[in-house]
């Protein structure tokens, strides 16, 4: 399959027309996203609609899915030629999610009021048009503050696994709060992490921040002077995370590019089962993602433009 064709499979998921047009309003708020937030949401559609859910719903009663920064539940990019594209975000995409397993309760954190309000209506619409495939719960706080209240209603739970979704602007989310998670016994979880270097870089010089977010004020990234920064701080992350072995014994790691300069993002995928087969189209997608990027993918959006080639002629 061509990266062309890849693209064009799983727009016909991420931009979902049927369900846009049901969420969509001009007085709703949408998130400004690069095109690049193509391929993370293309990441998560296809591991948990592939790989995830096929596996874990035929063995777990309660499969849950937890979002710890939900965003609007619509984002929106330009593509190449300056055309508006929507394409459903995190939540809408995981609590619609047509499958013989479909999550049995999604839990949604958003502390910005404007996207958690804007959220909230865009699931009551799907609610009302009854395209929602699992019930949910609205947790429109900071997840720091009150994911004690997810970690105990799942724990509560007979037969529970979990996907973790993570997708922070920089440092928002503390490593007290991903250390609660990690060491639970019970119950065990897959997570998605994106992890954004520039976005940590630029926090990094505030000692409190950066020392919440690493979980120590000892971070070795300040022995790097230049760009090698980026690497040591996501490196450091790493290494804590696989302090716990219990949870995280395979740590996989795919670059998402934006094309138009060195920005980049890396999707940090983790699972407690180490030698799992299913871990292989982990492989697959970091091979055919990291031939693109967020550039390329505005050029394939992009109705004008038949071919990569055309466009770079």
């Amino acid at each position: 399959m061509s990266v062309r064709n890849w693209v064009e499979k799983y727009r016909n998921a991420v931009q979902n027309a049927e369900l846009i047009e049901l969420v969509d309003a001009p007085d709703l708020f949408c998130n400004q996203v690069g095109a690049w937030a193509f391929l993370k949401l293309a990441f998560l559609w296809n591991y948990a609609y592939y790989t995830y859910i096929p596996i874990i719903g035929r063995r777990y009663s309660n499969m849950c899915y937890v979002d710890l920064f939900s965003g609007s539940g619509l984002d929106q990019f330009s593509d190449c030629s300056g055309n508006p594209q929507l394409i459903l975000g995190s939540p809408l995409l995981m609590a619609t999610i047509n499958s013989q397993y479909p999550f049995k309760t999604c839990f949604f954190f958003e502390a910005n009021s404007e996207c958690a309000d804007t959220l909230s209506r865009r699931l009551h619409k799907l609610e009302e048009s009854s395209r929602l495939t699992c019930k949910y719960y609205e947790l429109f706080c900071d997840c720091n503050k009150d994911i004690d209240k997810v970690i105990n209603n799942l724990k509560g739970l007979d037969g529970c696994h979990f996907l973790l979704f993570v997708d922070p602007f920089s440092t928002e989310i503390k490593w007290e709060t991903m250390e609660k998670l990690l060491k639970l016994n019970y119950p065990s979880f897959d997570m998605i992490f994106n992890f954004q270097p520039f976005g940590v870089n630029r926090k990094s010089y505030n000692p409190k921040t950066i020392t919440e977010f690493l979980g120590d004020s000892d971070y070795n990234a300040y022995k790097h002077t230049d760009e090698r920064i980026l690497e040591a701080l996501e490196n450091q992350y790493l290494q804590k995370l696989r302090k716990f072995p219990n949870i995280v014994k395979v740590i996989k790691r795919v670059r998402i590019k934006s094309g138009t300069g060195s920005f980049y993002y890396d999707l940090i995928f983790t699972t407690r089962k180490a030698g799992s087969p299913w871990v292989k189209n982990i492989d697959y997608l970091k091979k055919v993602i990291e031939k693109l990027t967020g550039y390329s993918v505005s050029i394939i959006f992009d109705p004008t433009i038949k071919t990569l080639n055309q466009h770079i002629k």
